[in-house]
């Protein structure tokens, strides 16, 4: 038991480091480039830094979190298959975005669509026009 959960610990570890920096990498799209944050050894968000001011993930703005849980899904889809990533589905998510973070975030959408697919579904449309490069399929 003891060595099984060592190696486990051990393979979470690897993931951490490669996890964050993807997060990091995405989110200075929406923030700044002094974006940063804090993974636990289960790989949830624990806090996120901006300019050396560090907030824990719960005490974040609904719309800031909303954002980097989109982030690290994107993240950790990327991270788990570095070739084409493995696809990720969002339903209406961004809803608590203001126009500008949705402007900011339609860029990292389109980032993350270069490497891996991203399957949007919305009754709000409107909400990922600044998502470039998007193939648009209406439902009737």
């Amino acid at each position: 038991f003891e060595t099984l959960r060592q190696m486990r610990n051990e393979a979470r570890r690897k993931y951490v480091a490669p996890l964050r920096e993807r997060i990091e990498k995405l989110g200075r799209y929406v923030f700044e480039e002094s974006f940063g944050v804090e993974l636990s050894d289960d790989l949830q968000v624990q806090s996120r830094t901006l300019d050396g001011r560090t907030v824990p993930f719960r005490d974040l703005s609904v719309g800031t979190q909303e954002q980097i849980s989109v982030i690290t899904r994107l993240a950790c889809a990327m991270t788990v298959s570095p070739n084409g990533g493995v696809p990720v589905v969002l339903d209406d998510a961004l809803g608590y975005s203001d126009p500008e973070r949705l402007q900011q975030m339609g860029a990292v959408l389109a980032r993350a669509g270069r490497e891996m697919q991203v399957i949007v579904l919305t009754c709000m449309p409107d909400r990922y026009r600044n998502v470039g490069g998007a193939h648009v399929v209406r439902l009737g």
